[in-house]
């Protein structure tokens, strides 16, 4: 199993089947080990599931995935599967995997977004060279904050820029702003990018952006992605009991109001 040279901090996928074609149920359990030292070592290598039971004349679909966080010399692993209940004539399943691990110049450590998907949904598709950086908004005129790092894994360190494109619907006052334009990323080291979106109505907004590592001649673009939902603001309780009152007597319920 060869997975295709993979950028560290990205990861690859390979899925294979098994299938149980006995009358009783098959237990598996797999292990990952360096085939130099016979030692376990997963290294870059997961699988799942890693153990389990398929059922009779049933298939089970595993996932190997290759992940790297760091450049080896050598990244030859073997999945072996331990079954019950095998013949003993029967040769054991070995797979033996091998990867290859690029170092990229810079790797940004933002977390999952479904706006490419929804947007695929609606027959209107984001363009695969976009990295998306994506806000939610309770209400407008409020000043949103979305923190992220960029990781240098390289050998030297580099200066960094951002740069909006502009747009004319918003030329006079941009609803995306940057507050980190400019920087240094030391070699080794990660920077925290900051980015605000101050929406004035309600919607969906979006922005392009482009970063930029001049001495690398690295350009990356960037969809900044804003939504304004409706505040959740709701009472306590949806009833108020006084309970019990004499004629002309008085009596006081406080109902809170949450935001």
């Amino acid at each position: 199993m060869d997975f295709k040279p993979t950028l560290m901090y990205a990861q690859r996928t390979h899925k294979f089947t098994i299938k149980n074609t006995s009358l009783i149920n098959l237990h598996f359990n797999f292990k990952i080990t360096n085939p130099e030292t016979g030692m376990l070592d997963a290294g870059a290598y997961s699988i799942f599931p890693k153990k389990g039971s398929i059922a009779p004349g049933c298939d089970d679909n595993f996932l190997v995935k290759f992940a790297p966080m760091e450049i080896e010399a050598d990244f030859t692993r073997t999945i072996s599967a331990n079954f019950q209940h095998l013949d003993p004539e029967q040769r054991p399943l070995e797979i033996n995997v091998l990867g290859v691990a690029e170092r990229p110049v810079i790797h940004f450590e933002l977390p999952p977004s479904a706006y490419r998907e929804r947007k695929e949904k609606d027959m209107t598709p984001v363009d695969s060279k976009y990295k998306i950086i994506e806000f939610e908004s309770l209400g407008t005129s409020i000043r949103n904050t979305r923190r992220f790092m960029a990781v240098n894994p390289t050998g030297q360190g580099y200066e960094f820029e951002w740069e909006e494109v502009p747009e004319e619907a918003r030329k006079n006052k941009p609803l995306f702003k940057c507050l980190t334009q400019r920087g240094v990323i030391l070699s080794g080291k990660k920077a925290e990018m900051v980015f605000e979106y101050t929406p004035d109505n309600v919607g969906e907004h979006e922005s392009h952006w482009i970063f930029r590592i001049p001495a690398e001649n690295i350009v990356q673009h960037f969809l900044v992605v804003g939504r304004v939902n409706e505040p959740n603001v709701l009472f306590e309780t949806g009833k108020i009991k006084f309970g019990p009152l004499l004629l002309q007597g008085k009596n006081r319920e406080v109902v809170s109001l949450i935001n």
